[in-house]
């Protein structure tokens, strides 16, 4: 199974979630894979593992939000879109959650 996560419908997506059943066929483990969105699926960029679907739809709104923060900290401080080199979506994820406390992180929609 697979979702793409969007914020509405006249937005495009953000993230695709993708349901795992891993380990023994006949008691898999389900995990949950969550990558940045893009038209195919060599473009796509892994965010990070979970166990359920609600950690996996709230790491995607968490990968939206550290994004959208980080572009507009570049913009900020005039920085030219050419010499941005994005950093990896985990560990963009891993620093924003690292520097938000959980009273202060935007909950997915």
């Amino acid at each position: 199974m697979e979702w793409l996560l969007r914020a509405s419908e006249s937005q495009p997506p953000y993230a695709v979630v993708r349901r795992m059943l891993m380990g023994d066929p006949n008691r898999p483990e389900e995990w949950f894979r969550v990558v940045t969105y893009a038209p195919t699926s060599e473009a796509r960029e892994l965010i990070g593992w979970v166990r359920t679907l609600e950690d996996a739809c709230q790491l995607g709104w968490d990968y939206k939000v550290a994004f959208e923060e980080w572009r507009h900290d570049r913009a900020a401080r005039r920085v030219d879109a050419n010499q941005m080199e994005t950093p990896p979506a985990g560990e963009l994820v891993k620093f924003w959650r690292e520097h938000r406390t959980l009273s202060e992180r935007p909950k997915a929609p």
